[in-house]
């Protein structure tokens, strides 16, 4: 009888994604997490230059081409087109943060997007506060990356933006936290 050594069968993407959440959810609370700080958060803020925007959405494209497709996709045509250009600033954010913090980010597949997308839905839902705060505190209490869900908070509920409809506020969450989660996701 012949042994087969089970690591040199190639693993389809959709099992190196299970592999991968399974050792993650294994190891992540003996692991240090990759702390984004508010420093970091804000030293790429302001390392954005307009004039340059399309190159670095070209380059975050490049990087991770599901993640921009997730940003761009017909789904968030209900957004205004002031919410579609504050998703790309924020995705593009949240991308240059973690970047400065873990250079090596693996490119994240769609339906792992999918499934964190997903997960922060349900999540959103359960809840059964009225108001936007109470509602996303739950992942507050679910993280340890507060100062990047205090940036999109921050970005949701400021009062001089005027252009976050009440109707595009949560799921502009929504999206924005599955960014965050398949970018740390895919440091780890």
């Amino acid at each position: 009888m012949e042994i087969v050594n089970y690591s040199d069968i190639p693993l389809s993407p959709t099992l190196i994604w299970i592999k991968r959440q399974l050792d993650f959810d294994q190891t992540r609370k003996s692991q240090p997490a990759l702390m984004i700080s508010e420093a970091t958060i804000d030293t790429q803020v302001n390392s954005l230059d307009p004039a340059n925007f399309e190159a670095d959405l070209a380059e975050f494209a490049e990087a991770q081409p599901h993640l921009m497709d997730y940003l761009t996709n017909e789904e968030n045509g209900a957004f205004t087109t002031a919410e579609q250009e504050l998703l790309l600033f924020a995705g593009l954010v949240i991308y240059r943060s973690v970047g400065a913090e873990n250079p090596v980010i693996e490119i994240m597949e769609g339906p792992q997007i999918a499934e964190l997308e997903e997960k922060n839905f349900s999540l959103l839902q359960e809840q059964k506060a009225r108001s936007f705060r109470d509602r996303i505190t739950v992942f507050f209490d679910k993280s340890d990356q507060e100062d990047l869900l205090a940036f999109i908070e921050d970005l949701l509920l400021d009062e001089e933006n005027t252009d976050v409809t009440a109707e595009g506020r949560e799921p502009l969450f929504i999206s924005l936290k599955t960014v965050m989660d398949v970018l740390l996701l895919a440091t780890s």
